[in-house]
């Protein structure tokens, strides 16, 4: 069923794209079975695969309906198919062969090719397939009279194949080959390109050579349908890859894992495919190519249940070590094998199959020490038990439904279908446990937590030091493995000092929407450990381990007295709500407001706090009775005081938040500061999605590392302490030197995890599934359309309607493909898009149903509104929505087709039809029913094309993915990868680009090297730096500062130190020239001239003219955001009057 869903979705497109699309009505088929076109002119109807005559402009190829050539001689009921025989070949200049590929680039082309690699004594044959359409009259049914005005396109099917003899193909002296097919006008061409070491490599060409016969086309000269396949006798040789000028260490092992793809043909004009066996006996064009790439799944381990609760306290230990320890062996073994594998590849490839297999080894060091330390130390061992109860806590209670709150008509409100609690030594109280796996670790994410006991236990070993990437595909579970370390090192941390209370763990993300969902995941696991921190008090302490979101105030307010506003507008009912959370993380509840009568409003979950003189709070507390947290607040805390009050365990937030450091003093608590001395540090550090730290953000964020890494080191007597750095990733390249560039750290110390084996898609740890369903990927790219806006408009109102038409078992198995996320790269165009979605699209449903349906089969209302496909909802996901939005239009997506009905037969809630978005949802959105997206042109980057498509199709089994590439015919870059389709897609991981990061280039010195300066002074003083900054800093604090950036740009990039400390120099001469009385601005200044000085101000805002050129503007973001711009004119020029 589910791959059927699918290749009917793909079919009823190319049928409304490419043709023929034959209705089993009368009038509309022929005997034969070919269509009958009867409302729409074929060029109208059909806007790929259409080859034109030469030299057809754009203008030209318009469709003029009275320039269309009447042929009365035919009826149109049934037009014989006639095979066509190759003509002899001619011989032409080779100057004509470049023209042909011209021909194929043109946008109104008139040829198709490929290039492919033919064996020395090959024999080739062609088999070639069009159609044509003649204009007719049309007649009336029921009186046999023509129709006025009124015409007909019955089809035509050409097809030829040279089945007698091989193709004569031509010789280096020849150049170009020339064959027509009968006399249709289609001619077969053949240019011989170049020689390799046993093969010739040549292009094979399918050509509209008609000649035009008036200025405007006809339908009549253009050919539709178009296709050729190439068979080999001998099997096609692959294609030579293009070769990189650096081969750096990703280049070499991309080589080795993928040595075993071959890219076999190149379109022109058109995309490629092949025959998927090891001979490739056959080579075709395609004008919709399709490619699935097959799931990279976390492997299991024969023997090896890696059971939570069996690992936890109520588990035997005994047990966990064996099975550890046999996890281990089969590394091992499986490393072993890579050795014979070695054994026989080329020369070439040894090199990089020793270093892969080394890293394999040093991983597997690591995994034995750490299963050494569990047995030898006893808390290691109970950190470890504990989190792993603390996981499978997580685990039950995060995926228990949310519970709605609804007026029960007694003046309260109640919940909707309440669920029991699971209790986690009872798997028959586990929800919904027949499809969801519970309590086992996938082995990376445990093999991962064992390499770092050692690195969270002792400060002081080697391993503390190394940055560990996580790198799996969307979806493999890397943010488990993660949030395992996490809830082990707050373990561990609270053994080694019960009485800690400080913020234990930093992690980052780079967009609010993954921020927000993965606050709600992380919050559950706090939970868990909370409570058992609460039954073991003993050995955790009586602080209470909490969790934090530090994000922008508009997703959550900055103060407590915005949050006590925020909280009373939603009382009554107004206002939107800034509370990120809408479900309790322990027992599902609805969290939020919810309507009690006709003008009342009730907030389960959020509670205003009383503190006393007219003073409140603001905290979380469910309102459901059966919950844990009903009787006492939850550990979650959102509003950035009082995280500095309250220094959450866990802090979770963006990076463009850590820019807000040098003006927030009180955000030194985080980092264990109490009025400028140090109590306690942060232990691990995790970056999440470090692909989308590069560029000019990953430069600003590479820079303020400087200030965090300091803020976060601990100075002892034995030596500097500093944090574990984690990052994650599914797409990345050159992560050494990115990593070395952001963190200082050497690239000989960022180990990449799971290590790669000798091929690509298996690890041990992960493996291609070659026998499921994958991602299926269709390429399209319209030249016989309009414009790009007519191609986006058929071919979502195309989507939309298939889903409506296809042949299901229940109306269920449509909600994978119900919805459809449409990805723009930019603002601008999914803004337009936005437009066509109430009018355009609608329009075009409209056309396919009459087409169809009306007054054929279904005349009565009721009939149309049923076989109808309408747009009830669409949802944008983009930064220019607000927080409170963005988390209601998630909630949206989660609604399935086809929907609750109330007692009238109505839904209740329709699920999105069509959600648009940008690179907002590249990361963080885990929807599992999303099955279908479209992208509107090629992303700029290939990691983005995989993070964004990577969004449907999570739930394999399900709702097996379905992405829609809709290429752009003037662009450049969209046809290159329209017409290397299939070997882009089958080598993707491979092709992502290399990112850049320079975190003391000029731009990001002028821009913040200040406010890093700034940062540490404020941050690591005692609290008379607070409020106003001294006359000048003292000697030794200008040292200390001067000393910590010095040897940061140093490490990093030593050819910018001279340049850094010369603008360091300036600034602390502005500094002294000044003498600033403030920080920064007051709050509310009145903008007088008595207003003081600041040392520095927010970029954006407006300085006072009071100030002249006193004060240094500095980021309040990592992101390049300004309020506004001025133009300056930089020269006069006099410019003299015309006579």
């Amino acid at each position: 069923m589910s791959d059927n869903r699918r290749d009917q979705l793909i079919e009823f497109v190319e049928r409304e794209f490419i043709g023929p699309d034959p209705i089993d009505w009368p009038g509309m088929t022929q005997s034969n079975g070919q269509e009958i076109l009867a409302s729409d002119p074929p060029r109208t109807r059909y806007i790929a695969g259409i080859l034109y005559p030469a030299e057809t402009t754009d203008d030209k190829a318009d469709l003029k309906d009275d320039e269309c050539e009447l042929l009365d001689e035919a009826d149109g009921e049934d037009v014989e198919v006639k095979p066509q025989k190759l003509g002899d070949g001619t011989v032409e200049f080779l100057e004509d062969a470049e023209e042909l590929i011209n021909r194929s680039n043109a946008y109104r082309q008139s040829a198709i090719s490929i290039t492919v690699s033919v064996k020395d004594g090959d024999a080739i044959r062609v088999a070639v397939s069009a159609g044509t359409y003649i204009k007719v009259p049309a007649m009336d049914p029921a009186t046999g009279e023509r129709l006025e005005n009124k015409y007909k396109y019955p089809r035509t099917a050409l097809a030829w194949e040279n089945d007698n003899a091989p193709l004569i193909l031509p010789t280096p002296t020849d150049g170009l080959k020339k064959f027509p097919i009968g006399t249709t006008g289609l001619q077969f061409d053949i240019t011989y390109r170049y020689r390799t070491d046993d093969s010739c490599i040549y292009t094979f060409t399918l050509e509209n050579a008609k000649p035009k016969v008036k200025e405007n086309v006809s339908d009549e000269e253009c050919f539709f349908q178009c296709k050729f396949k190439l068979f080999s006798e001998k099997g096609f040789s692959p294609l030579s890859d293009s070769q990189r000028i650096t081969r750096d260490e990703d280049y070499q092992s991309n080589q080795l894992l993928y040595r075993n793809v071959r890219n076999y043909a190149i379109g022109h004009g058109c995309a490629a495919d092949w025959d998927d066996s090891e001979s490739v006996l056959w080579i075709t064009t395609a004008i919709f190519p399709k490619y699935d790439i097959k799931p990279i799944v976390p492997s299991a381990i024969k023997g090896v249940s890696l059971d939570m609760l069996k690992m936890s306290p109520y588990g035997s230990f005994a047990d966990t070590i064996r099975e550890l320890r046999m996890m281990c062996a089969k590394y091992r073994e499986w490393i072993n094998g890579l050795h014979t594998i070695r054994q026989d590849l080329s020369t070439e490839y040894k090199i990089t199959a020793d270093r892969h297999i080394t890293n394999c080894e040093t991983c597997l060091s690591r995994m034995e020490k750490g299963v050494e330390l569990l047995e030898q130390n006893e808390n290691i061992r109970i950190a470890f038990q504990y989190m792993n109860l603390a996981m499978l806590m997580q685990q039950l209670h995060y995926n228990l439904p949310l519970q709605k709150w609804e007026d029960n008509g007694a003046g309260d409100i109640s919940l909707v279908n309440p669920v029991s609690m699971p209790v986690v030594t009872d798997d028959s109280t586990w929800h919904n446990k027949e499809q969801r796996v519970y309590g086992k670790w996938r082995p990376f994410q445990l093999a991962f937590v064992l390499m770092n006991l050692r690195a969270m236990y002792d400060r002081d070993c080697n391993e503390r030091g190394i940055v560990d990437l996580i790198w799996f595909p969307t979806g493999g579970g890397k943010t488990e493995a993660y949030l395992g370390l996490s809830a082990y090192t707050i373990f561990i941390r609270r053994l080694m000092n019960k009485d800690d209370k400080g913020t234990a763990i930093l992690m980052r993300y780079t967009l609010r929407l993954l921020t927000a969902q993965q606050y709600e995941r992380a919050s559950a696991m706090i939970c868990a450990c909370d409570l058992i921190r609460k039954s073991h008090e003993d050995l955790f302490g009586k602080n209470r381990i909490t969790i934090g979101l530090w994000v922008g105030s508009s997703t959550t307010p900055n103060k407590v007295s915005g949050a006590v506003k925020a909280y009373e507008k939603l009382y009554r009912g107004e206002g939107s709500n800034p509370f990120v959370m809408l479900k309790c993380p322990w027992c599902g509840a609805q969290m939020g407001p919810v309507q009690k009568g006709k003008n009342q409003w009730e907030l389960p979950g959020y509670r205003k706090v009383p503190l006393g003189r007219r003073r409140f709070g603001f905290a979380f507390r469910c309102r459901n009775h059966q919950c844990n947290f009903s009787t006492e607040d939850l550990p979650l805390f959102v509003v950035d005081e009082s995280i500095y009050e309250e220094t959450p365990t866990l802090l979770l937030g963006t990076v463009d938040k850590f820019a807000m450091l040098p003006f927030r003093p009180n955000a030194q608590k985080i980092f264990g500061y109490e009025n400028g001395v140090k109590k306690t540090s942060p232990d691990l550090i995790i970056q999440d999605e470090l692909h989308l730290i590069s560029g000019p953000l990953g430069s600003m964020v590479g820079h303020y590392e400087t200030l965090i890494h300091e803020l976060c080191t601990t100075r002892t007597a034995s030596g500097d302490i500093h944090p574990k750095i984690i990052a994650s990733t599914a797409t990345i390249s050159r992560a050494k030197e990115q990593c070395h560039a952001l963190y200082g750290c050497d690239q000989n110390d960022v180990f990449q995890f799971p290590p790669s084996g000798l091929d690509a898609g298996n690890s041990f740890f992960a493996e291609e599934k070659r026998n499921q369903n994958g991602r299926r990927y269709v390429g399209i790219l319209a030249t016989g359309s309009s414009s790009d806006a007519t191609t986006a408009i058929r071919l979502f109102a195309s989507l939309l309607y298939g889903a409506k038409a296809m042949r299901v078992d229940s109306e269920k198995d449509r909600d994978p493909y119900w919805t459809n996320m449409g990805y723009y790269n930019s603002i601008r165009e999914l803004g337009q898009a936005a437009t066509w979605i109430r009018a355009d699209i609608d329009q075009h449903l409209d056309v396919m149903y009459k087409r169809r349906f009306e007054d054929k089969r279904y005349p009565t209302k009721e009939e149309y509104r049923k076989n109808r496909r309408y747009i009830w909802r669409d949802e944008e996901l983009t930064s220019r929505i607000s927080g409170s939005e963005v988390t209601a239009s998630l909630a949206n997506l989660g609604i399935r087709y086809p929907g609750e009905v109330d007692s009238e037969g109505k839904i209740k809630e329709h699920p999105i039809d069509i959600c648009l978005a940008t690179n907002m949802i590249s990361v963080g959105l885990d929807v599992s029913r999303l099955g279908l997206m479209t992208v509107a042109g090629q992303p700029k980057t290939t990691s983005e094309y995989i993070q964004a498509t990577s969004r449907v199709g999570r739930d394999a089994e399900n709702a097996p993915g379905l992405v829609f590439v809709l290429y752009r015919p003037g662009r450049p870059r969209d046809k290159s990868h329209y017409e290397q389709f299939r070997s882009y897609h089958s080598r993707v991981y491979c092709n992502v680009e290399p990112t850049s990061v320079t975190p003391f280039s000029a731009p990001v010195r002028e821009r913040a090297l200040h406010a890093i300066m700034v940062g540490m002074m404020r941050l690591e003083s005692d609290d008379r730096f607070n409020e106003d900054p001294p006359r000048f800093p003292d000697d030794g604090l200008i040292d200390k500062v001067r000393s910590v950036i010095e040897n940061r740009v140093d490490d990093i990039d030593s050819e910018e130190l001279d340049a850094t400390l010369d603008r360091m120099e300036y600034i602390l001469q502005c500094w002294e020239d000044w003498n600033p009385r403030k920080w920064e601005p007051a709050k509310n200044p009145d903008w007088s001239y008595a207003d003081p000085v600041p040392l520095m101000y927010s970029a954006g805002s407006h300085p006072n003219e009071a100030w002249g050129s006193r004060g240094i503007e500095t980021p309040t973001s990592m992101r390049s955001v300004d309020a506004s711009c001025e133009a300056e004119v930089l020269t006069n020029r006099y410019v003299p009057k015309e006579d």
